[in-house]
């Protein structure tokens, strides 16, 4: 969110009853929000303030989404927000989707607090996020929407070759015998996001203080689960959730760590193309579009696990189209069949492939698209804790090893 708006017809912040009742009656609600939200959103228009309960005004304060970079998650993790085009909120809860509307920005305050050295939106909205006509107190305060109740879903089974970022989160939050430790490590993970400094010359320093949280969280688990031995789901759960909570704390610096060899990639592919023209060796692209579409999603992924894993899918779909093999992609993993005799290809020919897929991606990129393969690299060496998987390691190898040719061999080009 980048606008601004402003109206002599809409009244001042301090008019506005919902944010005098936010300000006096739960004062200490809108101090912690100052130091944590996003966004904090204030209703044009309330009737009877005075009766509605604390529970209403925690639903109108945000925090960024730990799952979605677009979203922000309300205090009391009921509600969902986003932003459309239009100068509207997309509110929907959390769970189970139901109950979705959206409202109409008014005014936008960007508040910029140099005390607590953070910054913070104050959104006025047209109506409430939730009808309060549809509210009802029960006896000890807390909300209960007489329509449309929220359907919370079971957490599904944690399962390490599907892991992603987001069932990391539930896996983890679901195990009621770690909660203190988990409690723990999320705070431990907020304050690094909002006060550690990470410079480029020093991102090892980094990784050894998240190296260090997550051991401590094993440890702690470990103990209160009385288990002598790993848990491979834990382990794999709890590193996806460490790097993938920091990712937009770490990887600007982690861009700027490896611009130069990002550009040096560029650069020598380009050469490699024009000498190349008339000669080519690269995958058509309209049989090799999936494994393109499968590497561009390396900039979506936060976690370097999930990184490797796309290296490795990606690696499968470039490998698929180089022999003719029929590809059935399936929640995000690759598994093929052939459906010719096909011999095994050597490990140069997979280089190969993968260089040739390189280069399509730089070809066909939009004009000022920027290009972070070197930095994926990086951050996938770098930020996991764990062994990878044998597949999924020996594809990740396969990548640097053409990231390494394609950033070390201008001379070849």
């Amino acid at each position: 969110m980048m606008f601004s708006m402003a109206s002599s017809d809409i009244p001042e912040l301090e008019e506005l009853l919902f944010y005098q009742q936010l300000t006096s009656n739960f004062n200490d609600l809108y101090i912690k929000a100052q130091d944590i939200c996003s966004i904090i959103v204030i209703p044009q228009y309330v009737s009877n303030t005075s009766s509605l309960p604390r529970d209403l005004f925690e639903s109108h304060l945000f925090r960024p989404s730990p799952f979605y970079l677009r979203k922000h998650v309300s205090w009391n993790d009921k509600y969902e927000i986003e932003f459309d085009n239009n100068r509207t909120i997309r509110f929907l809860y959390k769970k189970g989707g139901v109950g979705e509307k959206r409202v109409k920005i008014l005014s936008q305050e960007d508040v910029r607090d140099s005390v607590r050295q953070r910054s913070y939106s104050i959104l006025i909205i047209e109506q409430p996020l939730i009808d309060i006509h549809a509210i009802k107190t029960s006896q000890n305060g807390s909300l209960l929407k007489t329509i449309n109740k929220p359907f919370i879903p079971t957490v599904a089974k944690f399962s390490v070759t599907s892991a992603s970022y987001e069932s990391s989160f539930m896996f983890l939050d679901s195990l009621r015998e770690i909660e203190p430790a988990f409690a723990r490590l999320r705070t431990a993970l907020f304050l690094f996001n909002e006060t550690y400094v990470i410079l480029p010359k020093y991102v090892e320093n980094a990784i050894d203080k998240l190296r260090q949280l997550r051991s401590q969280f094993l440890q702690e688990s470990y103990q209160l689960l009385n288990k002598s031995c790993e848990d491979r789901d834990i382990e794999i759960a709890s590193e996806i959730f460490v790097t993938g909570n920091t990712y937009t704390k770490v990887w600007p610096i982690i861009i700027q760590h490896n611009e130069n060899k990002d550009q040096i990639l560029v650069e020598n592919i380009e050469k490699r193309q024009r000498k190349e023209q008339k000669n080519s060796n690269q995958i058509d692209l309209k049989i090799n579009q999936n494994a393109l579409n499968e590497l561009k999603k390396l900039d979506d992924l936060k976690s370097a696990y999930e990184k490797a894993k796309c290296i490795r899918s990606t690696l499968d779909l470039t490998m698929a189209a180089k022999t003719l093999m029929i590809v059935d992609p399936k929640n995000s993993a690759v598994t093929y069949h052939s459906s010719l005799n096909t011999m095994p290809m050597a490990a140069d020919e997979t280089l190969t492939a993968f260089i040739d897929l390189i280069c399509q991606l730089i070809s066909t990129a939009q004009p000022n698209t920027h290009i972070r393969l070197v930095a994926h690299e990086y951050y996938t060496e770098k930020f996991r804790f764990s062994p990878l998987p044998q597949d999924i390691d020996y594809a990740f190898t396969t990548y640097r090893g053409v990231i390494e040719y394609l950033t070390n061999s201008s001379s070849w080009f």
